[in-house]
């Protein structure tokens, strides 16, 4: 029998590939994602094993050809019954429609546990069979199960997370995005004496943007400089990337939790880390109590589906995508509309 592999940016277009190639009769025999990004698929065609007869060896008596003709039948009977156990299984009930199954294998494709999957095209399918464009019936599914709710933003929020998430640029995206709207009393602290440049670099936007920043070297200081801030609408607090050291965490804790004003906790996270190191930043955060998370470089090709489900793990609600380093222009509020761009269409 004849193996082909068809290679597609996602999904739809491999199998879209298989069908142009192979007919309506193709039989998928596995689908796995690519190291460097799109789907690869290996399917076959029982029109290989036609041709395999037509063809029988030189030589080759009735009797022969009776015996080649069974045991490819045979053959095709065992393809079938293994194409069905390495169809990639999506959580749904098989009753749904195409449609719902071959958004739930996108799904699933681009890294979300089937176990939400599931959830998010039955959710498709029902607002689909209501008369809802396919759009709008996309985005509100996913909205419903992978978004999370955050509740209402808090004067004060403090941006935690490892090293190198994004935590700096992020704050400066939602600076100038609030700038923008014509909220200007904006105050910006620096709880961090670890990282090397730290201070200047919050300091280079904050002179850039035309707000006021205090540095908080322990936990007085950052009283101090909220205190300071109290005309302000919004106060970032900018703190220390956790590394792999459980103290850090603690100490973070400890200085946010003296503050003395009410903070807000939202995790900053590069959305293209693996389950392991994921599960890692959680041991770290969760005793900070992250109500929200940010997904950040997104534009550096990372997938969303492995980080939405340790999202929905978490309790976590999603809040924005860092999708760039531009300011404020690469920060998306979290939706259904992004996910959809973001997780079902990249």
């Amino acid at each position: 029998m004849r193996l082909r592999r068809f290679i597609g940016p996602d999904a739809t277009t491999a199998l879209r590939r298989v069908k142009d190639a192979l007919g309506p009769e193709a039989v998928i025999l596995a689908t796995r994602a690519r190291p460097g990004g799109g789907i690869e698929i290996t399917a076959a065609v029982d029109a290989d094993l036609a041709t395999a007869v037509a063809q029988p060896p030189p030589g080759a008596g009735p009797s022969e050809l009776e015996t080649i003709v069974r045991e490819l039948r045979e053959l095709g009977a065992r393809v079938r019954s293994l194409d069905s156990a390495l169809r990639p299984t999506t959580g749904v009930d098989t009753r749904l429609g195409s449609e719902a199954q071959e958004l739930a294998e996108r799904l699933t494709a681009a890294g979300l546990a089937r176990h939400l999957a599931g959830p998010v095209a039955a959710s498709f399918e029902e607002a689909r069979g209501a008369g809802m464009p396919l759009d709008s019936a996309l985005e509100a599914s996913l909205a419903r199960h992978l978004l999370g709710a955050s509740g209402a933003e808090s004067r004060v929020s403090a941006f935690v997370g490892p090293t190198g998430s994004g935590k700096t640029t992020t704050i400066a995206k939602l600076t100038a995005a609030k700038i923008g709207a014509g909220r200007t009393r904006i105050g910006l602290v620096m709880a961090d004496m670890c990282r090397v440049g730290a201070a200047e670099q919050l300091g280079a936007y904050a002179r850039l943007l035309g707000v006021r920043m205090r540095v908080a070297r322990d936990a007085e200081e950052l009283g101090r400089a909220l205190a300071s801030f109290a005309d302000c609408e919004a106060v970032y607090v900018d703190t220390a990337g956790l590394g792999g050291e459980p103290q850090d965490a603690m100490a973070l804790g400890e200085l946010l939790a003296a503050a003395g004003e009410a903070l807000q906790v939202t995790a900053v996270v590069n959305a293209g880390a693996s389950e392991r190191a994921l599960d890692h930043t959680w041991r770290q955060i969760d005793a900070l109590a992250p109500a929200r998370c940010v997904l950040t470089k997104l534009d550096e090709g990372a997938g969303l589906g492995t980080a939405c489900t340790w999202l929905a793990a978490t309790g976590m609600a999603l809040a924005w995508l860092g999708t760039g380093q531009r300011v404020p222009e690469d920060l998306a509020a979290a939706s259904g509309q992004t996910l959809a761009r973001w997780l079902v269409a990249a």
